[in-house]
């Protein structure tokens, strides 16, 4: 539409420094501050203190503004390819552990990117490669390597969600479950009820990088198993 000679959506004069990196920097700012229904392509424009038509110049709606600042998380993940020096279990830990961390960086943004698969199809797959040159490096077949890297990239994701949820370093199971476990009858649940009452209150605290080692070494391990089999 015509208005005053100029094109509806022409950046305004000021508005030049205007960039897509400009606006995914203010939209992730956002999103780590306020969470995903904060964002707005009108706040967004504020925020920048631009017309907001200018921002379609650069990514056409929301669902774009979201697929770039995936591409922002994940970016970084690609590790460097360290060769024979690090063992491949090693190698393998520490993709994923620069996965979570950059899920981790961002949790509000974690919860929108893993909940929608298109927001990351077009970077996933340089994040995989780690992975894959990992357990390549196991010796394992392309099948086995296939859902090796599926089976971690899922425990990272539900792991990171439910990180993600409760935005804390520990999580605090007790004293309900104590409770619940306590008033339970004597037959019911006899091991469960006997290692949480032995573990008590303090024991009953989950920390959240404990968990992570110990899923990811139980995976590694299991795959380490697989190599040793063949």
């Amino acid at each position: 539409m015509v208005n005053g000679g100029k094109r509806s959506g022409r950046p305004r004069a000021g508005e030049e420094r205007l960039s897509r990196d400009a606006i995914l920097t203010a939209a992730l700012g956002i999103v780590d501050d306020e969470g995903i229904d904060a964002l707005t392509m009108r706040r967004l424009a504020a925020t920048l203190k631009v017309n907001p038509m200018s921002l379609y110049h650069h990514l056409p709606n929301k669902a774009a503004v979201l697929a770039g600042l995936a591409e922002l998380v994940f970016a970084g993940l690609e590790l460097p390819d360290p060769g024979d020096a690090v063992p491949w279990d090693e190698q393998l830990k520490q993709a994923a552990r620069a996965y979570r961390d950059g899920l981790r960086q961002h949790p509000n943004l974690a919860l929108q990117v893993l909940s929608d698969a298109s927001a990351v199809s077009d970077v996933v797959v340089v994040t995989m490669e780690p992975f894959y040159r990992a357990l390549d490096r196991a010796g394992l077949a392309p099948r086995e390597i296939f859902e090796a890297a599926n089976t971690l990239i899922d425990f990272i994701h539900g792991f990171s969600l439910g990180e993600a949820s409760v935005r804390a370093e520990t999580f605090e199971l007790a004293p309900d479950l104590l409770t619940r476990v306590r008033a339970l009858p004597a037959h019911k649940a006899p091991t469960l009820s006997r290692i949480v009452n032995d573990l008590g209150a303090d024991g009953l605290a989950y920390d959240f990088d404990s968990g992570f080692e110990s899923g990811l070494s139980t995976l590694t391990a299991g795959i380490a198993a697989t190599v040793r089999r063949r």
